[in-house]
């Protein structure tokens, strides 16, 4: 099994690690097989047995910054699999945030996105992450069009008040070799969160109370989930998106 620990090496941090320690119901520790991290700079989770890079959430970082600034309404296959069109404002709800990068793009092109993630522990880090893009004058704008909230996404849209127009899903599957799941972030990913064992109910629950559409993010050969046929498919050289018309 898996353990997990909070720590920071910073003497003016350690009250903040141990209200976050309790918050999670995690120990406050310097051993365990991955440490939630607190530093001057942000929150990681960092693979303490091997050499590694910490994981944590920068949407100022080369890599989304790169992405945010080449995206294109015409040629971003998630925008088209949404269906999303620019001067609209539909409602959308990415029930499977994971570590908010799709959100994040979703958000850069001028809309908004409720997220929920039901792991409390990637919900930290990826709080932190917006935490950190307030501070910055070019991603501030766009995080302020997100909404993380943590939850089970099955019970909270079977809440929902109103229903969103627009759900995405993004469900872990289980790693296979020459996999892309094989680069570190997902890897961390894996062990800590798991599979989403619930997927398929996940999906019904998800064509039950979308107003318009579904999208389901998959890798490109699998099986459709819960052997549910989509309306159309958009494929891509390793996923492919499965789209249901509500």
């Amino acid at each position: 099994m898996t353990t997990i620990a909070v720590f920071t090496a910073h003497s003016a941090l350690k009250q903040a690690a141990k209200r976050l320690a309790l918050q999670l119901a995690l120990p406050f520790q310097a051993e365990a097989d991955y440490l939630l991290l607190l530093t001057p700079d942000y929150l990681s989770l960092q693979k303490t047995h091997e050499k590694s890079l910490p994981l944590y959430i920068d949407f100022s970082s080369k890599r989304m910054n790169y992405r945010r600034e080449n995206i294109s309404m015409r040629k971003e296959t998630l925008i088209r699999a949404l269906g999303l069109k620019s001067r609209t404002q539909p409602r959308i709800i990415d029930a499977t945030a994971g570590l908010g990068r799709d959100s994040f793009l979703l958000a850069s092109l001028g809309f908004k996105v409720q997220m929920i993630e039901r792991s409390p522990i990637i919900h930290a880090l990826v709080s932190d992450g917006i935490k950190r893009a307030w501070q910055n004058p070019t991603t501030a704008s766009i995080v302020a069009r997100m909404e993380l909230i943590q939850s089970n996404a099955i019970i909270w849209l079977q809440q929902a008040a109103e229903k969103p127009e627009i759900i995405y899903l993004d469900p872990m599957f289980p790693t296979r070799k020459k996999s892309a799941l094989s680069k570190l972030d997902m890897r961390i990913f894996h062990d800590i969160v798991g599979d989403d064992p619930d997927a398929d109910a996940l999906l019904k629950t998800a064509l039950a109370c979308a107003a318009e559409r579904v999208v389901v993010k998959r890798p490109r050969l699998a099986v459709e989930l819960a052997g549910i046929k989509p309306d159309y498919s958009l494929s891509g050289s390793s996923s492919r998106f499965d789209i249901y018309i509500t």
